[in-house]
């Protein structure tokens, strides 16, 4: 057979039936469990998002991954490797969202209803066109929350949620939403002011908002958006019942208009992403070597991912470092299918599942200081620590033993939570940085103190300079706790200072 026949068959081929059958059965399963039966308790950005991002690279890793070491790729191959990976789960990740957004759209009617009070008869359903209705805009009810985002929470965005409950209709609302995003590095003055004249300008559109100019209406599903309006109406009814509450959301197009292009682009993107990954597939030459070990089911050498599920094996030699990973992990999965949000969940969330706040704090729940260091506020934020803290624990582990290297993370993370509270007055508090900084501590003192070899001063000067170092600088700059970083350095050094201290031989044994 020629090259690019061999290429097309053990590569291409089946890159086009895994990616059509993860397509085909993620939708299915979208269509069955949530949108057929209702049983699906997952919010929208979950399943409209996040799960279609996660599932290819599922597919691509159980069975592509293997396939792509048959090309011959130039330059650093396991980089290459992981670029090919990388743009096979996002050819696949493409057509299913947009073909969530068809589903999702094309599988309710428009309901056309004299009354507003007749909504309440089509809990199955989603888009209502109301001949007549009243909103009593008086006895609106706010609820006012703030998200931060970006890799370094350098974005900070206000949402005004305005629930208007309709007369004459028990549990049914008129929702209204605004927001605004600002730089998250501003003066807390700064903040202070951009909220008030945030508040005030939606305050005075509110005033007047033509509530009849309506389209249509949209009942919000399990969604942040259905969570903040919720929020406004437990402020004035804390005995309301969530689950009955209707929230109908205004939409000023056409309702035949909804779907746009969506569907044609379920195929479009399908085919843009089979066309690149033909031309990535066609282009290479072949891994001969590569190609007379998948033949005969060889195991890949040197696999970076067989070496990184290792290393989180707490069966393996890093076990402490593999607990301390995994439960940050677990935790935050069970914060995302708690409902709340992947990237950005809100203060007031955290605060409630136990974040770290001085007046929380001294009130007498002190265990915040404790379980603040396991909850982060965001993927982005969880994916920074785990690295810093599988590096760290990587330098440390060996040398301290596993049960001082679980006491030192969690010593040096109450106190960072401890200085977080002494500095700020009403700052929420969480995640496992103040932890992996105590960790950098102890990496400084046995690098000040000559525990590590002569050879390995140079990699932990590095690291500390690149994690340790810039993290701190970024901070002074705001949108990071500083305070809990710094307490956590200054805890993890004098905690390393007294271990070596007690037994510097057999820290020096155990680094060699």
């Amino acid at each position: 057979m020629n090259t690019i026949g061999i290429k097309i068959k053990e590569v291409y081929l089946p890159f086009l039936v895994v990616s059509i059958a993860t397509i085909l059965f993620y939708n299915l399963f979208r269509w069955t469990f949530d949108i057929q039966l209702g049983i699906l308790p997952l919010k929208n950005d979950l399943i409209n998002i996040w799960f279609p991002f996660v599932l290819p690279w599922i597919s691509v890793l159980m069975w592509l991954r293997r396939r792509i070491r048959i090309l011959q790729v130039k330059g650093n191959s396991d980089n290459g490797y992981f670029f090919y990976q990388l743009i096979m789960s996002l050819a696949i990740t493409a057509p299913i969202v947009v073909s969530q957004n068809y589903i999702e759209k094309a599988s309710y009617d428009l309901v056309r209803l004299n009354h507003s009070h007749e909504v309440t008869n089509y809990s199955d359903q989603k888009y209502f066109d109301i001949h007549s209705f009243d909103v009593a805009h008086y006895a609106s009810l706010p609820y006012v929350t703030a998200r931060t985002s970006g890799k370094n929470n350098d974005k900070l965005t206000f949402y005004l949620y305005l629930a208007s409950p309709l007369r004459n209709c028990a549990n049914v609302w008129f929702g209204v939403e605004y927001k605004e995003r600002l730089s998250n590095r501003l003066s807390d003055d700064k903040k202070d002011s951009e909220y008030r004249s945030f508040i005030e300008k939606s305050k005075k559109e509110f005033e007047s908002y033509d509530f009849q100019d309506v389209s249509y209406f949209e009942k919000l599903g399990y969604s942040d958006e259905r969570d903040g309006y919720l929020e406004a109406i437990k402020k004035q009814y804390p005995d309301e019942q969530a689950s009955e509450q209707i929230i109908l959301i205004p939409k000023f197009d056409a309702f035949e208009d909804r779907l746009g292009n969506s569907f044609p682009w379920i195929f479009r993107s399908f085919g843009i992403g089979a066309f690149v990954i033909f031309l990535m597939v066609a282009i290479p030459n072949i891994n001969k070597k590569e190609l007379k070990n998948f033949k005969n089911n060889k195991p890949i050498k040197d696999d970076e991912l067989k070496n990184s599920l290792n290393f989180i094996d707490p069966r393996g030699t890093n076990k402490a470092t593999a607990i301390l990973l995994l439960l940050n992990m677990a935790i935050f999965i069970i914060m995302v299918f708690s409902g709340l949000n992947v990237m950005s969940p809100t203060p007031k969330e955290l605060l409630e599942i136990g974040g770290n706040r001085r007046t929380e704090v001294l009130g007498g729940e002190y265990w915040r200081l404790l379980t603040s260091i396991f909850i982060h506020g965001g993927l982005v934020h969880l994916i920074m620590n785990l690295f810093s803290l599988g590096l760290a624990g990587s330098l440390l582990e060996g040398i301290l033993g596993r049960v001082q290297f679980i006491m030192s993370y969690l010593v040096c993370g109450i106190i960072a939570s401890l200085a977080s509270i002494y500095w700020h007055t009403n700052t929420i508090s969480v995640g496992a940085s103040g932890a992996v900084f105590g960790l950098f501590g102890l990496i400084l003192a046995f690098t000040i103190f000559k525990i590590y070899p002569k050879h390995m001063h140079g990699m932990t000067w590095t690291i500390l300079g690149l994690f340790a170092g810039v993290s701190l600088l970024i901070g002074f700059f705001g949108g990071i706790d500083n305070a809990a970083h710094i307490g956590g350095l200054v805890s993890g050094f004098v905690y390393g200072g007294v271990l070596i201290r007690i037994d510097k031989r057999k820290l020096i044994k155990n680094a060699r």
